[in-house]
């Protein structure tokens, strides 16, 4: 091997591919090429490995050209062997370095490359795996935390809190990829936007021991992004750094900000660092997709903006992930805010929305299979289609993938409900207040308070959640609180609060007489959701079941919610419970499960 040079050769090889390899891992991301160019690169390498070994065995590189190596002349074989090792071992050495390097380039550009087969991450040995993440209780959490709050828009003519606030969801997002980290929800952080109160007080409010704050200043294409990462227990300053690059440059400096928390905290990334952010080229599209993203946290009619909104950003940037998946969140929702004062009640509206968010969602993974969004928005399309298998499959997936996705945790507590795992669902919407204590959040743990008979305790979640919504964005907060005390015989004080978010107050008004007479004849003929548990509580459980039947033949979207009400539970047995209703909404031999009260037996 040394007589045909093959020690030089894998010596050079080695140390050339372990530069390109190095290379690619910083330049490719930067273009940016898209996320498979590492994983080509790396096999190439490897690949043209084997071929330039045995190109060197066989042929000699002459002032002739290149030629078939010639047979040892006598005697030559035994002259290399026998000569010092000084002049013995160093091409080996140099062989053997080089293989060191092949090897460290392989092994870098594995650790690095996203495209590892089955899209799935590749979680920090020093860090628990997302499956083990996903179940476990939120006290019990090793993982430090940090809040990202609200960045400051100190843009010239103060027009950008869209964008301000849009670049803060995009680090919190690259944050959460961060396995060995735990990142509270941007809305609970949010809530912190113009308080005056300063980064260590907010984590003290927030209970994390880490804040990261900062300022975007956008003027044209200029960009000027200040961040700084706070110890709440010291106020200590961990990190700061400030950014001035032009407006393309915007995923580069998410990407390394997010490389800068992992380091001064000591945390590894535990993926590639072209994983953490998802760029595009277009920055209209990317402007087009903040705006979507600000309409959608608004909810009501903020989420038909929403939709319109990202699909102009796909229509400009296809191939852009975050788009599509955006697009199908809003879409899997916008039934639900699509009615003058709640959901639509249009089937219609109901399937042309989940068409679209499927559409959408399936678009996103193929583009990028470890979008969590995505799969949250398939997840909710199978559930409210009574595919539970195949909604649960996507649930999960999402949590596997982002285990503090609060809307991940959110969707899966209402399919869990949906199928009567009502105790599950309960666990579920802890862990999601955990992460997020917003309305939204208070209010699906309210309601599955109440459905698991909990009643004091669902109010006074309900409660909670309507001081914060002040804008009434989250309607539900009022119906659902309004269907409590209609149950309790407060149905006078539920209409002075709340008619006005009532889908049909005069309805409510007369199924609460009709309560409070003890009278079934005074009841409506139709009013909704509460219509069923009235008739149940009134005598008519055979009148409950018609209104059961005819709800889950003529809407059969989101109505499986209302059949485990528990008020309800006198007919749950019945034949008609059993071999109509139940194997409508695809749930045969469903058993309700329920979590009783701390220190109830």
């Amino acid at each position: 091997m040394k007589r045909r040079r093959v020690f030089r050769v894998i010596a050079v090889y080695g140390a050339v591919a372990f530069v390109v390899m190095e290379a690619a891992d910083v330049v490719f991301p930067a273009i940016p090429l898209p996320d498979w160019a590492i994983s080509l690169v790396l096999w190439l390498v490897i690949l043209g490995f084997p071929i330039a070994v045995v190109l060197a065995w066989a042929f000699d590189l002459t002032p002739e050209g290149v030629r078939l190596t010639e047979t040892a002349a006598p005697d030559e074989i035994d002259s290399i062997v026998s000569a010092p090792a000084l002049t013995r071992w160093p091409p080996g050495l140099l062989a053997l370095g080089g293989l060191a390097l092949l090897g460290a380039g392989f092994y870098g550009g594995r650790r690095s490359s996203p495209d590892l087969g089955d899209g799935a991450l590749v979680p920090s040995a020093e860090t628990p795996a997302g499956s083990d993440l996903t179940f476990l209780d939120p006290a019990d959490d090793p993982r430090p935390a940090i809040a990202v709050l609200a960045f400051t828009d100190m843009s010239p003519e103060r027009d950008q809190e869209y964008f301000s606030d849009g670049i803060s969801e995009e680090i919190l997002t690259a944050l959460s990829k961060i396995r060995g980290l735990r990142v509270t929800a941007r809305s609970s952080a949010f809530t912190y936007k113009g308080s005056g109160l300063n980064l260590q007080q907010v984590g003290d409010e927030l209970g994390v021991p880490y804040v990261l704050g900062g300022s975007v200043r956008k003027d044209g294409d200029q960009l000027r992004i200040s961040a700084e990462l706070v110890s709440v227990s010291d106020g200590f300053r961990l990190w700061a750094q400030s950014y001035d690059r032009r407006l393309e440059n915007i995923f580069a400096i998410q990407t390394e900000i997010a490389e800068a928390i992992s380091a001064a905290l000591r945390i590894p990334l535990g993926l590639g660092r072209e994983a953490l952010v998802s760029p595009t080229l277009d920055m209209e599209a990317h402007d087009l997709y903040l705006s979507g993203r600000a309409a959608l946290r608004r909810r009501g009619p903020g989420v038909g903006e929403a939709v319109r909104l990202f699909e102009a950003s796909v229509a400009r940037d296809s191939m852009w992930a975050p788009a599509w998946a955006g697009l199908a969140e809003a879409s899997a929702i916008s039934p639900l805010y699509a009615g003058l004062v709640g959901a639509s009640t249009d089937s219609a509206v109901w399937a042309g929305s989940f068409a679209l968010a499927e559409t959408a969602a399936r678009r996103a993974l193929e583009l990028d299979p470890r979008n969590a969004a995505a799969h949250v928005a398939l997840g909710g399309v199978h559930r409210d289609r009574w595919e539970w298998d195949e909604g649960e499959r996507e649930l999960l997936r999402a949590l596997d993938l982002d285990p503090d996705n609060e809307e991940a945790r959110t969707q899966y507590s209402e399919l869990l409900w949906g199928m009567g795992r009502l105790d599950e669902s309960l666990r579920e919407t802890g862990r999601a207040l955990a992460i997020d204590r917003a309305p939204i959040r208070l209010d699906i743990e309210g309601f599955v308070l109440y459905m698991n008979g909990r009643n004091e305790e669902a109010e006074a979640m309900l409660e909670e959640g309507l001081a914060m919504d002040t804008a009434g964005g989250v309607h539900f907060l009022r119906t659902v609180l309004a269907n409590l005390m209609l149950f309790d015989g407060r149905y006078r004080e539920a209409i002075d609060r709340f008619a006005s978010y009532l889908p049909d107050s005069v309805g409510y008004r007369r199924m609460g007489e009709a309560l409070e007479a003890g009278d079934p004849t005074l009841l409506p003929e139709s009013a909704g959701r509460g219509l069923a548990p009235a008739l149940v509580l009134l005598g008519e459980p055979d009148r409950a079941l018609d209104v059961l039947e005819e709800m889950v033949f003529a809407l059969p979207f989101g109505v499986q919610f209302a059949i485990w009400d528990p008020i309800l539970a006198p007919i749950w047995g019945t034949p008609r419970f059993q071999e109509v209703i139940l194997p409508r909404v695809r749930l045969e031999g469903a058993k309700v499960k329920v979590a009783v009260s701390p220190g109830v037996p």
